[in-house]
This record gives C-alpha cells, sequence and structure tokens, in this order.
C-alpha cells in the first residue's frame, strides 16, 4: 500500500507533528446461468466493503466494514469484520452480490460474504494477487500474481465453491511479465494492454499504451469498447499520463494525456473519473483529455455504484461524485474523522 505510510506522516503532522469495469455494449443482456449469477435488482440498496487500515495509534490494522449505499446516501451498517490488511487495492464482488474478494497488502486475498462473515482471512496458495475478476457465473475467480514470469507472474484459474465461497486454485491460465489488470478480455500487463481469452488464456498482439520504458501502471477502467489506463510512475522522467485506447480486434491508442499520479480510475458514461491521489484532486476525462478538476484531500482507491456515481475514499471521508455532460459534481460526504476510520480499499457490489 505505497500511499498509506504519506497518509500517515500527513495525518501525524496535522495532528501536533488502492476495479470491476462497465462494460455496456451488449444491446441485448442475455441471462447468465451460474450459481452466482443473478444480479441484485437495480434498485436495491448495495453493500460497500471498506478496509480500516489504521488503529487509533496509527498501528497497521486488519479491520474491514460494510457501509451502504442507498438513495445516493452512504451510510454505516455496524458490521465489522477482520482479514488482511487492505491498503487501497482490488474489492471486487461475486455478479449477485453475496460474495466479495479482497487484493490485500501482502499479496493474498480475502474472502468475506455480504454477512460479514469471513471465508478466508489471507488465500495465497502461492500466489502474490495484484487483481481479481469475476467470471458472469460467479464460481470462477481470475488472479493476476504481477511478478516476473520467472517468478510466477500471469494469471491464474481460481474456482470459487458455490456453497461455501471457498477458494481452490485450478493453475495457471497465461504467463505474464507484471500483470496489472484485467478488463474484461483486456490484459494490462508490463504498462501494455493485450486482449486475452478466457478461459483459454490466448493472448493478442501487444500495444504499447505510453511509448517509454519507465511506466508503472496505477488505476485502469473499461466502458464498452474503450478502456482508460493512468501511469503513475514516480521513478521516470517522463510525466504521469492517461491512456486511453480502443477494444476490437486489435486494442488502438486514442489519446494520451498528462495526468498526475493517476491513482485510480473508474469509466463512467462520457469518460471516466480518476483519483489524482499526490495531486489532491478528482479528475474527469475523456478521449480526448481533461474534463474538469475538482480538488480533493490526497484520494485514493475509487469504486463505482448504480446510476454511474463514484465513490472516492479520501484521508476524512468518502467523497460521491457524478460525471455529468463533463462536470464533476459532488453528490454526498460520507465522513470518516477519526484515524480508525479512515479507509484504505473501497469495493461496492454490482
Amino acid at each position: 500500500m505505497r500511499r498509506s505510510f504519506v497518509l500517515l506522516a500527513l495525518l501525524t503532522a496535522c495532528d501536533g507533528d488502492k476495479a470491476p469495469s462497465t462494460d455496456d455494449t451488449a444491446a441485448e443482456v442475455v441471462p447468465v446461468e451460474g450459481c452466482r449469477a443473478t444480479p441484485l435488482p437495480k434498485s436495491a440498496p448495495r453493500l460497500v466493503a471498506a478496509s480500516l487500515p489504521y488503529t487509533a495509534s496509527g498501528a497497521a490494522a486488519d479491520s474491514w466494514t460494510l457501509l451502504q449505499l442507498k438513495d445516493e446516501t452512504l451510510s454505516a451498517t455496524g458490521v465489522t469484520f477482520e482479514m488482511g490488511r487492505g491498503g487501497g487495492d482490488a474489492v471486487v464482488w461475486s455478479p449477485d452480490g453475496s460474495l466479495g474478494v479482497a487484493v490485500q497488502d501482502d499479496g493474498s486475498l480475502g474472502v468475506f460474504t455480504a454477512e460479514g462473515e469471513v471465508v478466508h482471512a489471507a488465500w495465497s496458495e502461492g500466489l502474490y494477487a495484484g487483481d481479481v475478476m469475476f467470471d458472469p457465473k460467479g464460481e470462477t475467480l481470475w488472479v493476476i500474481d504481477g511478478n516476473w514470469v520467472e517468478n510466477g507472474g500471469g494469471v491464474y484459474e481460481v474456482g470459487v465453491d458455490c456453497a461455501t465461497g471457498a477458494l481452490s486454485l485450478v493453475g495457471l491460465v497465461v504467463q505474464s511479465k507484471l500483470g496489472e489488470h484485467l478488463l474484461g478480455d483486456v490484459l494490462i500487463a508490463d504498462a501494455a494492454a493485450q486482449t486475452i481469452t478466457l478461459p483459454g488464456g490466448a493472448l493478442g498482439q501487444t500495444t504499447d499504451l505510453f511509448g517509454h520504458e519507465d511506466a508503472i501502471v496505477g488505476g485502469a477502467a473499461r466502458r464498452g469498447d474503450t478502456i482508460y489506463v493512468g501511469d503513475n510512475s514516480a521513478f521516470s522522467s517522463e510525466p504521469n499520463r492517461v491512456a486511453v485506447a480502443s477494444v476490437g480486434d486489435t486494442i488502438t491508442p486514442l489519446g494520451l494525456f498528462d495526468v498526475y499520479d493517476p491513482y485510480a480510475i473508474v469509466a463512467v458514461e462520457g469518460g471516466a473519473i480518476v483519483s489524482s491521489g499526490f495531486g489532491d484532486e478528482i479528475i474527469a476525462v475523456d478521449a480526448e483529455g481533461v474534463l474538469d478538476v475538482m480538488p480533493s484531500e490526497l484520494p485514493g482507491a475509487v469504486t463505482l455504484g448504480p446510476d454511474e456515481l463514484a465513490l472516492v475514499a479520501e484521508v476524512s471521508g468518502v467523497r460521491l461524485v457524478r460525471l455529468e455532460g463533463g462536470a464533476l459534481v459532488e453528490i454526498g460526504f460520507f465522513d470518516t474523522p477519526a484515524l480508525e476510520d479512515m479507509i484504505g480499499s473501497l469495493g461496492v457490489q454490482p
């Protein structure tokens, strides 16, 4: 969790001195049969899994909580549980919202139910998870190990038990170097994009996204046939940028423009919403460039709720934001005033 230590340092000074992509290309939705495939009703409230990575004294914590998103308002449920530490990485839910899976700071996966019961506090089976994606049936989890190939880097298939939610490693699907994100049938690895066929694992042609070798991918998201990928390297002589590309038989670059520290991204209608962590900004972009900027307080993880509503974790709360007509509009704010309330990872039920 690269920004946790920065967050803690900033807060200490003040006291006295880390998704699922949205694809709407299908004109007609074909029902999927599977044990966790049936979606929640569109109007139903959604649970939001959130990690609480600090104790009141600032020590590392393994705490998690469930919030509720209803009528564009976020509220506490009082449900808490312990897994591994979540510092801002991916949290995904099964298609029916019954089971959540979180990437944790040590590369393990925490698995929990919608009732807050822990299935696995820290599952790994030798993998170092960097991103995860459920299949539409909710019976398989695709896990990216972001290591180099010789150290096990690649995409792995993991079975999800229909009765218990327990995970079981099936095996390596395809090797990859420095894998970062799965965006449907697109693999982002080593700061490049490739189409990938799952479960077979066949890879398409590699498309360079940033034009140099020093890029380090932060956030990435997809809507329809458009992907947004951020380079937030702190060690490159090149500026941080967001790359936009179109997905078809091949992946075609559409745009590349400067955005400082694009740590997390969600794709929405009309563009994408970017959490610029060290820029203290929430930024709206499309394929042409920056659309709008909203001041923020060291924003981190971002997750997408119903009706294009983005939830952005900040130092002192969660900001609810929507992109409307190319402009960012604040819908609400959920306060987390104490250090032990500060949120690291976020993930909303689909």
